[in-house]
């Protein structure tokens, strides 16, 4: 079973010409370009960086990543254009894009559903066959699934009950068009917007919340504006590595094995910093400002309640129904002690 990792990675042809060669002759450099949309002092971006320098390690320098930082090649919906024209050759990308391969993905970021990291870990491991499967169907290999971090809402006015969040403008990843429509029928105003277009916006007055991982906050300096935080997360965020085949295969076998355990290492010890690194964000942030607002056991019930009433909308829509239903078991033999 692929280990969860921080982040997604789809690498995809490098070109008709070599789609039509396949493989590589011997001590051809394979470059692969890895846009991100993140800044790269946070740290997504310095692991991004540590990333190339051990996979150019791994292979003696013949598979090289070239990482684009701060989304010199735009938001998600143009990474992802940018990989089918094969302007880039791979991509990080959140849940949203990576909704676009796998759309089940989303079922793991319902909102108030999965509750803490050991929680995320136990479904992690039951629902990876069925995602897993989806992605089969595709022209891409999931070499590995992420934890990328639980997401909290982020304010101009607090926010302590959904009645709350709904005077407020809210941004949505483009990508989540049937996400964006429950939010609306749920009365929600929500605002499409790349992660580049936020700070715009927001100075612009068209938003004034956002939901995001609080050290992503931190590295777009985003407080600085909407300097309210509702204390419990409201979901983790998802990624992987998705590899285009066609690029995979231009990679020798006993290669490919030792670049999946290489990028599972440093997955692994990014994961284990995670918790450290958002509680020091929130901490510099409330240095600076950001007020961290609690929400009580009524007002969680409230927002919990929100989430039930809405989900028969939603399932077999937005989020995948077997998958669901999967969670769901796991869930229950864990709260039930099982």
């Amino acid at each position: 079973m692929k280990k969860p990792f921080f982040l997604l990675i789809a690498v995809v042809s490098c070109g008709c010409l070599f789609a039509q060669r396949g493989g590589r002759g011997q001590g051809e450099v394979l470059e692969v370009k890895l846009a991100s949309p993140l800044p790269r002092d946070s740290p997504w971006g310095r692991t991004l960086d540590q990333l190339a320098a051990e996979w150019a390690k791994a292979t003696n320098n013949e598979v090289r990543l070239r990482i684009l930082h701060n989304g010199q090649e735009g938001g998600e919906a143009q990474m992802l254009s940018s990989l089918s024209s094969n302007n880039i050759q791979a991509a990080l990308l959140t849940s949203f894009g990576l909704s676009n391969i796998c759309p089940a993905v989303m079922t793991l970021s319902i909102p108030f559903h999965i509750r803490d990291d050991a929680e995320f870990t136990a479904v992690l491991k039951e629902v990876l066959p069925l995602l897993d499967a989806q992605a089969a169907q595709t022209d891409y290999v999931v070499a590995a699934w992420s934890k990328v971090g639980w997401i909290n809402v982020f304010s101009k006015d607090p926010v302590l009950t959904p009645d709350d969040l709904r005077k407020q403008k809210i941004a949505s990843s483009a990508e989540s068009t049937d996400l964006n429509t429950a939010f609306k029928t749920m009365g929600f105003q929500v605002v499409e917007a790349e992660m580049n277009d936020i700070g715009p916006k927001l100075l612009s007055g068209a938003i004034g919340a956002v939901y995001l991982n609080p050290a992503a906050v931190a590295a777009y300096q985003i407080h600085q504006t909407l300097k309210n935080m509702m204390d419990v997360p409201i979901a983790l965020g998802v990624g992987g590595i998705v590899v285009n085949r066609v690029t995979w295969n231009r990679i020798a076998p006993a290669r490919q094995q030792e670049l999946l355990r290489v990028t599972q290492r440093v997955a692994d010890n990014f994961d284990s910093t995670m918790s450290q690194t958002v509680s020091n964000a929130i901490a510099a942030m409330s240095r600076s400002g950001l007020k961290v607002n609690h929400i009580t056991a009524a007002h969680e019930t409230l927002w919990r309640n929100e989430v039930q009433k809405a989900m028969p909308s939603l399932l077999g829509t937005v989020f995948d129904r077997d998958v669901y239903q999967k969670i769901g078991e796991v869930l229950a033999r864990l709260r039930n002690g099982r």
